[in-house]
């Protein structure tokens, strides 16, 4: 499929909007997206080859929650929101490919504004709940997403070179 991304982008987004507003039901909402992903993607072994880097993701947001940074319920870590670090990784095989061509100053500033910009519009909207200062939580998410996303582009980057290599 040509234009994948644009369906990866929607899914994406709905997996987003099912753990903002769905809350309770956002975890088979996500199973159900992920898989009419793994349905329609061109590029299936790649992108279960990508859910390697999760467990990065993961373990930001757990040192985070430790650090009290944020807070995401009394669960360990929260099913929907290790489901939403799937969709994410995954999207950097599709809608979020082209930044592994960017200039690294910008993946850092797109990570920085965006990343935070999404935990921030979480815990605006109640999912999340914030622990520090307004302005110490969006600063620390900023220098937290401004290292973490260029790190997940570059090994997406390297994963695809190396599926490409085995083919």
């Amino acid at each position: 499929m040509k234009r994948f991304w644009i369906i990866n982008l929607a899914l994406f987004q709905a997996a987003w909007f099912a753990a903002a507003f769905a809350t309770s039901m956002a975890v088979p909402i996500m199973v159900l997206i992920l898989c009419i992903h793994f349905y329609l993607t061109p590029t299936p072994k790649l992108d279960a080859k990508l859910l390697l880097l999760m467990p990065i993701g993961v373990a930001v947001d757990k040192v985070l929650m430790e650090l009290g940074l944020f807070y995401a319920g009394s669960e360990i870590f929260p099913l929907w929101l290790l489901l939403l670090w799937c969709m994410f990784v995954i999207s950097l095989n599709h809608s979020l490919k082209w930044f592994a061509s960017q200039p690294l100053l910008l993946i850092i500033a797109f990570g920085a504004i965006g990343g935070a910009g999404s935990y921030w519009a979480g815990i605006r909207l109640g999912v999340l709940q914030q622990a520090l200062p307004a302005m110490t939580t969006i600063a620390l998410l900023m220098l937290a997403w401004g290292g973490l996303f260029p790190l997940l582009t570059r090994c997406a980057q390297l994963l695809a070179q190396s599926n490409v290599r085995r083919v």
